[in-house]
């Protein structure tokens, strides 16, 4: 019976190790990855309406007119005032353009690049002015025109319940009120 002990005693120390080994390895085991945590809830795109596509195709009209009345009366303008605010007009309206744009595609709504045949049409009879008769062609046809506006941008921002359009609308009206007080 001695022997036996000393045998398995042996046996006990000789596996002890393995045992030990086995032990550590075993905590580093978990019986299971804790679920991934539910991933955050997609951006919804605004909400875009047949109005808000009606806007964006009024403001298109308008930016392409601008922009294209505001290249015209950098070279025909005798005010200077004009001359120099055109530049920024252009510039900035070429920005809102832009900004339109990227709404208008997040949308699956295609602009047109041009002016509409309307509006063309007073590019066409500006365009054949120099000096104080297109100042005064240019001054009358941005003020009434500003001033139409103006009723467009603020029924936007009033109704719609897309925020980047009615921003883009306060945006857009306070550039066209600092442009109109400083052309007069």
């Amino acid at each position: 019976m001695l022997i036996m002990l000393v045998l398995s005693r042996r046996k006990a120390l000789a596996c002890s190790p393995l045992l030990v080994t086995l032990f550590a390895l075993s905590a580093c085991i978990s019986p299971g990855q804790p679920p991934a945590p539910p991933l955050p809830a997609l951006e919804k795109a605004a909400p875009f309406t047949s109005a808000d596509a009606d806007f964006v195709q009024k403001l298109n009209d308008m930016d392409l007119t601008h922009i294209a009345l505001a290249n015209i009366a950098k070279t025909h303008a005798a005010r200077n005032d004009i001359a120099l605010l055109s530049t920024t007009i252009a510039k900035e309206l070429t920005e809102n353009h832009d900004t339109l744009t990227k709404l208008a595609t997040t949308h699956t709504l295609t602009l047109p690049a041009k002016p509409s045949a309307q509006s063309q049409k007073v590019i066409d009879q500006l365009q054949h002015l120099h000096g104080s008769a297109f100042d005064r062609s240019y001054t009358r046809y941005f003020t009434t025109s500003t001033t139409k506006m103006k009723s467009v941008l603020e029924a936007q921002i009033t109704t719609s319940k897309n925020t980047d359009l009615v921003k883009l609308a306060t945006d857009t009206k306070t550039k066209l009120t600092t442009y109109q007080s400083e052309i007069k």
